[in-house]
């Protein structure tokens, strides 16, 4: 969705849905449920554009730990600043942010592309190890059952071949030690 800065009003309110395919989400990172709702009031002073607003989605994921799917809801309030593209940051190699500078965003034209805005926001409010529950046990390491429904009954500690001479040799020194 673009939002034509000339059109705007000094107050504008917005409730649209954007679907994955609009946003460009990575499948990777799952499938949304519903599509990402967006709530925002856009206040326009001259060429500064500020929206405020509030991203609302379901999505599915797959848990980090066990790989089950389970769902998770993002939901989350943003301000964002537009500002004309300064001619003088094109000679500039060089500038220091500061923090109110990382919620300006810079525009060229006449218009601002909503649907950037929306993708970029739902990225960050993905967790970044998705868990089906806090306590998720995961899966066991050497055959693979889901320990969330039971203990496995396999070998609790795979034996890594390439360390087995170092083994060795800390058996034989503690065994050393102990018949001193």
């Amino acid at each position: 969705m673009i939002l034509q800065i000339d059109q705007l009003h000094a107050l504008t309110k917005l409730s649209v849905d954007f679907d994955a395919q609009q946003c460009d989400l990575p499948r990777e990172i799952g499938m949304l449920v519903t599509p990402i709702h967006l709530d925002a009031q856009v206040r326009k002073v001259r060429e500064e554009v500020v929206i405020e607003g509030q991203v609302l989605a379901w999505i599915q994921m797959s848990c980090a730990r066990c790989l089950k799917p389970h769902q998770v809801h993002l939901d989350d309030s943003f301000e964002v600043k537009y500002l004309p593209y300064p001619k003088e940051l094109d000679s500039v190699e060089e500038i220091e942010l500061n923090e109110t500078d990382m919620s300006i965003i810079y525009y060229t034209g006449e218009d601002i592309n909503l649907t950037e805005l929306v993708r970029e926001q739902v990225l960050l409010l993905l967790p970044v190890k998705p868990l089906c529950k806090t306590d998720c046990a995961g899966l066991c390491p050497s055959c693979g059952k889901d320990l969330n429904e039971g203990p496995c009954f396999c070998a609790k500690k795979p034996v890594d071949h390439r360390f087995a001479v170092l083994k060795d040799l800390l058996s034989s020194e503690l065994s050393e030690k102990f018949s001193e």
